[in-house]
């Protein structure tokens, strides 16, 4: 897939609580988005229906009066967000433009003897976020939003410049999927938009590759790498580790395009062991996409024959077709059909998945997947979850795949980011959105070692099938 669930790397300088602020049109960017979107988004006919086409209509008129009185960057960013989530698709978001102006400093009450208090309390439902960080120079409290579900505060509890006191926002985040897209307060009386994701479970990484290490709360014995060892390793690069002479452990952690060499690199180098080894762990857990070229090298090794797929649909409207021009997507469509809009298209042939050559071993390839597992992530799971060696563990994806080839374009005031393209014409029969992949086998969230527990259940089901 060429969409990331990883928010672009542009810097955004917003204006908060500043005399200086030019205003924010707000009201003109939610209504030049909703006309976008129905023009454009793949899934807008799936989402908007006959049945809720009036409660959409109505909808959109409360936040439109919403809007008219916002005029700040910020609160229009997040009435924004708000508003997207009519249509639950996690590829769908609006980004408002920034002011380019400085900001002041925003400080809350800091009280660490009540967040560690509620960390303590099993009887609270927290998010795996909540907690005492420590970054280069900061120490932050991250702990909920109490105005709006799903956001938090990262509250500095000490940091190493004169600048940042105790009770300073640091970061205000929210949560996507599989991240948390954040405002990070810069030192020069800025903002930076980024976007933050675990990359263990006591350790996040920004877009800026800057890591943040778990101080609270750790179960004891837990060891979590120091700031330089997070600083030196780059957690997304995928590995391949031998968990004995017969059963390989490759770990996926992106599909980003930049790690398909890595792949290919990994499996080339240990190409005859994999042949001969009988079983494969493949883990994906915290794998929130990118490209599916990324791990076409993997194939040989799960495949045992080609993989029909169901037919993708492109939603053809004059900004998609841009898209699909310069992807050379619309060279694969029927040319008679590419000066049609408003409709549906399907390619000419429909090509399964398919790999150079078909290892005969491994004989048995587990998949270790949870609900960070997105994207791309999820369309390796489709792929290859046919096999009849590939038995997939863990619990399901995120459900964030009926719609892909990601468009950005401009809506006057903001940037709408939406999918052109959908997994398969047959929807919502065959829609995986919201609800995810199930896994074959069911792990729980808790297990303690999770990938002990699929090599085991895979060799007992191994020695059972033999003994049948």
């Amino acid at each position: 897939m060429r969409f990331k669930l990883i928010l672009y790397s542009l810097v955004f300088l917003f204006c908060f609580n500043s005399a200086k602020a030019r205003p924010c049109n707000c009201q003109e960017v939610l209504r030049n988005s909703i006309k976008a979107v129905a023009a454009n988004y793949s899934l807008f006919k799936t989402k908007v229906t006959r049945s809720n086409s009036y409660s959409y209509h109505a909808f959109n008129s409360v936040y439109l009066e919403k809007a008219q009185h916002v005029a700040d960057s910020r609160s229009c960013q997040a009435l924004m967000d708000e508003w997207v989530k009519f249509f639950n698709d996690r590829h769908l978001w609006v980004i408002v433009n920034p002011t380019g102006e400085k900001i002041s400093y925003i400080s809350k009450q800091l009280n660490l003897k009540i967040a560690r208090s509620r960390w303590a309390d099993k009887k609270i439902a927290k998010d795996s976020i909540e907690g005492l960080w420590e970054m280069e120079g900061y120490r932050a409290v991250i702990i909920p939003d109490k105005n709006i579900y799903g956001h938090f505060d990262a509250l500095i509890v000490s940091s190493d410049n004169n600048v940042f006191k105790p009770g300073m926002l640091k970061m205000h985040l929210w949560k996507r999927d599989g991240f948390y897209e954040m405002d990070f307060y810069r030192r020069d009386s800025t903002v930076v938009r980024s976007a933050i994701r675990f990359t263990g479970r006591n350790t996040l990484i920004d877009n800026d590759d800057i890591a943040w290490r778990r101080m609270e709360p750790l179960s004891p014995g837990t060891p979590v790498p120091s700031l330089h060892e997070l600083s030196v390793n780059d957690p997304y690069r995928p590995t391949l580790s031998w968990h004995d002479s017969v059963t390989a452990i490759f770990t996926l952690p992106s599909c980003a395009p930049r790690y398909a060499p890595v792949v290919d690199s990994v499996i080339s180098q240990n190409r005859e062991k994999l042949a001969s080894c009988a079983y494969l762990v493949i883990d994906i857990r915290n794998n929130g996409g990118g490209s599916d070229r990324t791990y076409r090298a993997l194939l040989p090794y799960m495949l045992s024959g080609p993989v029909v797929m169901p037919k993708v649909g492109y939603y053809m409207t004059e900004e998609n077709v841009k898209l699909f021009r310069s992807t050379g997507i619309l060279k694969s469509l029927n040319s008679k059909d590419t000066l049609q809009r408003d409709t549906m298209l399907t390619a000419v042939s429909s090509s399964p998945v398919t790999a150079n050559t078909y290892h005969e071993k491994p004989v048995q390839v587990a998949i270790l997947m949870g609900p960070q597992t997105a994207s791309s992530g999820e369309t390796f799971v489709l792929k290859t979850k046919a096999s009849p060696r590939v038995r997939t563990y863990g619990q399901a994806t995120a459900g964030c795949v009926d719609g892909f080839n990601g468009n950005v374009i401009d809506v006057g005031g903001a940037t709408l980011r939406y999918p052109t393209s959908v997994r398969t014409v047959n929807l919502p029969e065959d829609a995986i959105d919201p609800f995810g992949i199930l896994p074959d086998v069911p792990v729980s969230p808790h297990e303690p070692e999770p990938l002990r527990f699929v090599i085991g259940h895979m060799k007992t089901a191994d020695a059972n099938k033999l003994n049948r």
